[in-house]
């Protein structure tokens, strides 16, 4: 067997090596794929960065993004502005720039997987996702693998708020509470999580105060946790909410949620409020018709409401088989979660009771944002995109599942020999290894990652 240092200096070496095999891979990509700043929503993001550059050397204050595109990241581009560039110039830098940046967030998604699953596991996850589709989204001028590390951050944190008590439930409430609106600040897709996540930290609160037995301090900090997360959510958005409110008569505005998901799709919500200033201002409009959530109901029957989710959730499978290179390991995990239930069932639903509101959270968490997804694809053209979001977290949950002492020690035999846990996570690194060296260049040199 070898020595820690020999197995960590091994380590060590296949982590530069794959680093080195991902630069160079997004940086192709870069250059042969994504050559034009005018496709997907780049130009957006650019344009926005030379703004808030502008407006940091003459102190003035103009609306960023159109209430479509979020400021974080067209923040950070602006620090790599310079007004000697052309506009290809500034793409090229921050294509650049983003590749180097994707490596700093997915070792940040390495530490934190690390401290919270098994080695083996924790690696396999970490390369999944850099190799499943991080690296074809590196070279882009978007914010979307930022989104991805803080949605991932945050769901974490709310997974430790809900399976822990006392002190330790208020500060991951406060943790996840603050990192939510990092996210929403980066995307503004993350009203629907955290209302849930509100909403099931205040039932296991509320759950908590019936038995009498329970310690004070350990009652003190589930009661604690909504409220928290609540506060440093608001807190955090405050100065973007009240200008939202000031420039379009709301606090949660976004042109996305507030009218595009209520037309039936982009080509008619182009000509809707769109055309009529909702990127500067409340669109000017008849009342009447602007689209909303009752107008849209009252429109539509169920079976046309129920024939775009379909159709949405068709498109899901055929866009993970047809891009990128995540679908066969999300299929891996999956198909070994069903070999579990269906082999151990009993011992899946005693794991899965062990903490009923994590359980409820993630039913509920995977159960709306799949219809949202799937609902919004008209709109969208694609689901790739939002898809991607939950990759991470969904791999991380089934993940730390596979690794629960009343699961990881489960045994088959077959063919005669013994198989356990163990032997999924060393397929799963080796298919991954292998796809690394063989399998993804040709992909990642074809196909456009922008969507």
């Amino acid at each position: 067997m070898a020595s820690p240092t020999a197995a960590r200096l091994g380590l060590g070496t296949l982590l530069i090596a794959l680093s080195a095999l991902y630069v160079a891979g997004a940086m192709r990509h870069g250059a042969q794929v994504n050559v034009s700043r005018a496709r997907a929503d780049q130009s957006g993001y650019l344009w926005d960065a030379v703004g808030i550059y502008q407006d940091r050397q003459t102190g003035t204050d103009r609306l960023i993004g159109e209430r479509n595109r979020m400021p974080v990241y067209p923040w950070l581009l602006s620090w790599l502005y310079d007004p000697a560039m052309s506009p290809d110039q500034f793409f090229e830098k921050v294509k650049r720039w983003n590749t180097g940046f994707s490596l700093l967030l997915l070792a940040v998604i390495g530490v934190v997987v690390r401290r919270l699953l098994p080695p083996l596991a924790a690696l396999n996850l970490l390369l999944v996702v850099a190799f499943g589709y991080f690296v074809f989204k590196a070279p882009y001028a978007q914010v979307e693998l930022l989104f991805y590390t803080v949605w991932f951050l945050m769901f974490v944190a709310c997974w430790l708020a809900l399976t822990s008590t006392g002190r330790k439930a208020i500060v991951f409430g406060l943790l996840a509470g603050l990192l939510a609106a990092l996210a929403h600040l980066s995307k503004a897709a993350v009203l629907p999580f955290a209302g849930l996540f509100i909403a099931v930290s205040a039932v296991r609160a509320a759950g908590s105060l019936l038995p009498a037995a329970r310690a004070g301090r350990r009652l003190v900090g589930e009661v604690l946790v909504p409220v928290v997360f609540a506060v440093a959510v608001l807190a955090v958005l405050s100065p973007y909410l009240l200008n939202s409110k000031r420039v379009f008569g709301h606090y949660f505005y976004n042109v996305n949620s507030t009218f595009y998901v209520w037309y039936d799709d982009w080509p008619a919500a182009s000509q809707g409020t769109y055309q009529h200033g909702d990127g500067v201002g409340w669109p000017k409009m008849p009342a009447s018709e602007i689209p909303t959530m009752r107008t849209y109901l009252r429109g539509h029957s169920a079976g046309q409401i129920a024939t775009r989710i379909k159709d949405g959730l068709e498109e899901m499978v055929v866009v993970s088989y047809n891009r990128l290179w995540y679908c066969k390991y999300v299929a891996l995990y999956l198909a070994f979660a069903a070999v579990l239930v269906a082999s151990r069932g009993r011992s899946v639903a005693a794991v899965l009771s062990e903490q009923p509101a994590l359980t409820g959270f993630l039913v509920l968490y995977g159960a709306t944002y799949l219809l949202a997804v799937a609902f919004y694809k008209p709109i969208s053209g694609t689901t790739l995109r939002m898809l991607l979001t939950h990759v991470l977290p969904l791999l991380f949950a089934l993940s730390r599942a596979f690794a629960h002492p009343r699961l990881s020690r489960t045994e088959w035999t077959v063919a005669g020999s013994l198989v356990t846990p163990m032997h999924f996570q060393g397929f799963v690194l080796l298919t991954v290894l292998f796809d690394a060296a063989f399998s993804i260049w040709p992909r990642l040199m074809s196909d456009f990652a922008g969507y």
